[in-house]
């Protein structure tokens, strides 16, 4: 029996009616880009940071900014770049951002910095203007070891260019954590500006009204009790999950389809728990890829002593000890063990428990996969 009106209104990729327990940050974000639209001239755009862990809801929070100012300016144009698609090669976006403006300014024989000035000369000649919003920018700069990157282009554009007027009105740079990685100097992350909007991960109350108006949306009413709803909020709320909204989503979806499966009208806590239990580790897995190279060096270690002992915890001496084996395989200096432990322990990776260390939210051998996997890239 049918559970669903409507499943893509759990897609990361619906936006909403409305976006719930963010709206100061709506207000705040439409505020300063209007300050650039509203300016205009050739010595101002606005340069903003939105930064937050994952399932804040950065990402819907740009786009439906930037579709609510497209709507009140005929000639504003809002383009929206997820960084990760394209690693480093800075040409690549280049192309796709071009693109995704106007045909007319793209060739794909000229360079990164010609589809630049291409891309400025039509704004100009058109009368076009832009907001930009370049998401995952902290994995870019990673990526790119802060060499070459989008970021050091659009936080000076008006050095590296003399077309005018500029018409970039606008550029967001949406990222986990501010200090990318510590790839960018001083000069560029003061460049980036001061303007820096920060989410908080969602508590509990917030993930049940937000999951509460998707259901309303996606489910036939009354197929999922109030009970499920409060129990994904309980379960997602916690470490390590931190209030990811995308997860606490996905997880009502699969429920949603094991419900329709068993032939049922209705979704039971029941099948949150297997969903639980059968997309926690995947939905994590692009971030164990992501993470720095001390931390997740130290992780590898941790996941393959649980492995090969099959325990609940590890030795702290054994850890460090795995760890200089690693960092001397690889090239790397053996210093900075203790931060990168605390990093993981600090966004929840890892339990600390006296002078041992357990993972949590996944087992150490699909762990142990997924990183030897991301180390070979």
């Amino acid at each position: 029996m049918p559970v669903f009106i409507d499943r893509t209104r759990l897609s990361p990729a619906h936006l909403p009616k409305r976006l719930l327990h963010r709206e100061r940050e709506f207000s705040l974000l439409r505020q300063i880009l209007e300050a650039g639209v509203e300016r205009g001239d050739d010595v101002f755009y606005s340069r903003v940071q939105v930064v937050g862990p994952v399932g804040a809801g950065k990402t819907t929070l740009c786009l439906m900014v930037g579709q609510e100012m497209q709507r009140k300016n005929r000639k504003l144009l809002h383009v929206y770049v997820n960084l990760r698609r394209f690693a480093s090669s800075k040409v690549s976006i280049y192309r796709y951002l071009v693109r995704s403006v106007s045909e007319e300014a793209y060739s794909v024989s000229l360079s990164a910095e010609e589809l630049l000035e291409n891309l400025l000369n039509f704004l100009k000649n058109t009368g076009q203007r832009l907001i930009i919003t370049f998401d995952d920018a902290d994995y870019h700069v990673s990526m790119s070891r802060g060499r070459d990157t989008v970021v050091y282009d659009f936080t000076r554009l008006y050095e590296i260019s003399s077309v005018r007027p500029m018409n970039v009105l606008g550029v967001v740079f949406v990222s986990r954590e501010s200090g990318y990685g510590g790839y960018l100097d001083r000069a560029e992350t003061s460049s980036l500006g001061a303007s820096v909007l920060r989410l908080e991960p969602y508590t509990r109350e917030q993930l049940i009204d937000i999951l509460a108006d998707r259901v309303s949306e996606a489910f036939i009413r009354g197929a999922v009790p109030d009970s499920v709803v409060e129990y994904v909020a309980d379960v997602v709320s916690k470490p390590p999950y931190f209030g990811d909204v995308r997860l606490a989503l996905d997880l009502l979806l699969y429920a949603g389809n094991l419900a329709e499966n068993d032939g049922r009208d209705f979704v039971k806590v029941d099948d949150v728990r297997y969903a639980l239990a059968e997309t926690i580790s995947i939905s994590r897995a692009s971030e164990y890829a992501d993470l720095p190279e001390k931390p997740k060096a130290v992780l590898l270690s941790i996941a393959k002593i649980l492995q090969r002992r099959d325990e609940q915890t590890a030795e702290l001496k054994e850890v460090r000890e795995m760890f200089s084996v690693f960092c001397e395989s690889h090239g790397l200096s053996a210093s900075g063990f203790d931060k990168a432990l605390s990093y993981l322990a600090e966004r929840g990776y890892i339990e600390k428990h006296g002078d041992k260390v357990g993972l949590v939210g996944v087992d150490a051998r699909r762990l142990t996969t997924l990183l030897e996997q991301s180390l070979k890239r």
